[in-house]
């Protein structure tokens, strides 16, 4: 009996194996991650759309991706793509007339879009937007991607370059304001050594609350790898007329509160719109609003500084030297607004 009861089991357990073991589904190619870059472009520029190929499927295969962009066409070759893998593709096309275009990128499987603007050559806007002072507006998907530099000569980590994507989530009420609340990640993560402390920090990812009626952050909560649990948090105390509409010489007080794990420190602050500014940064030449932002008893050392266009409707450009030992520079490599 215990024999047939071992051979009963075996059978059971093969049948088992070969159900296990049937047939992998067929490759199958989605799409995802779309970008353009630069975004805007200008006219005469070289346009990158990338993206990235995903075979949902289990077994290996070959896969042709095509491009159409207002009647232009090209097509790439992603060759024994296995399952589950994925691998990125890029196009280039070159933008000679100034018009909103829109790029599809098609598989056998799925298509995805992706629209931009080419703009004439010259500066992007005048800082003002409408010119009319109003406050600019932020839609849930709206998007800057910025080109990451860190700077510590002589410190614990000296060189550190990353990209930087902020998209708008949503809304939120904080510190008893409504606030546009937008997420920030960093590919790699970001690098830099602690002000206070000889250590390096990893950063991978960050939210932020924007004032809806001031543009300006309320509050930015970064999440360092080297203290899980306890993200490094920066509240910002505003009262009076400040941020927007901006105006050339327009100055606000206000408190910064660092929290980050042991630390707990409030400085008194200042920031005041310096001037107006033409910059040149990746994503193109715009005429910028120059904010410095510095520590009420020393006025004469700027810890920030800040360039901002009202068609961005963001920073252009960005130093920060309050967070960290030495120096981040984040400049404006693409964006989409609505």
């Amino acid at each position: 009996m215990k024999r047939v009861f071992g051979v009963m089991v075996v059978l059971l357990l093969a049948v088992s194996f070969l159900a296990a073991c049937g047939e992998a589904t067929p490759a199958e190619f989605t799409l995802s991650g779309v970008t353009v870059s630069p975004s805007p472009a200008t006219v005469n520029d070289t346009v990158t759309i990338s993206a990235t190929v995903n075979n949902v499927g289990e077994q290996s295969g070959d896969c042709a991706v095509s491009l159409t962009v207002d009647g232009y066409t090209d097509s790439k070759s992603v060759s024994a793509l296995a399952g589950g893998a994925s691998s990125s593709v890029s196009f280039s096309y070159a933008a000679t007339t100034a018009d909103d275009y829109t790029a599809t990128l098609s598989t056998p499987h799925d298509s995805a879009t992706k629209s931009f603007t080419v703009k004439e050559e010259g500066v992007n806007g005048d800082g003002d937007g409408d010119g009319d002072g109003a406050v600019p507006t932020w839609s849930v998907g709206d998007t800057w991607v910025y080109d990451c530099s860190y700077e510590n000569p002589g410190g614990l980590y000296e060189l550190h370059t990353c990209e930087l994507t902020v998209t708008v989530t949503g809304e939120e009420t904080m510190e008893g304001e409504a606030a546009y609340k937008a997420s920030g990640i960093f590919e790699p993560a970001s690098i830099v050594e602690a002000a206070d402390l000889p250590l390096v920090l990893h950063i991978g990812t960050a939210e932020i609350w924007t004032s809806k009626a001031h543009l300006v952050y309320v509050k930015m909560q970064s999440d360092i790898a080297e203290l899980p649990g306890l993200p490094s948090t920066v509240f910002w105390t505003l009262s009076g007329d400040y941020g927007w509409p901006f105006e050339v010489g327009k100055t606000w007080s206000y408190t910064t509160r660092v929290v980050a794990g042991p630390l707990d420190i409030i400085t008194e602050m200042e920031t005041k719109v310096l001037g107006m500014e033409t910059i040149t940064v990746p994503a193109g030449t715009f005429e910028c609003y120059h904010l410095v932002a510095y520590e009420a008893a020393s006025p004469g050392t700027y810890t920030n500084e800040f360039w901002v266009n009202a068609d961005v409707k963001s920073n252009v450009k960005e130093i920060e030297r309050s967070l960290w030992k030495g120096e981040e520079i984040r400049e404006l490599s693409s964006y989409s607004v609505s």
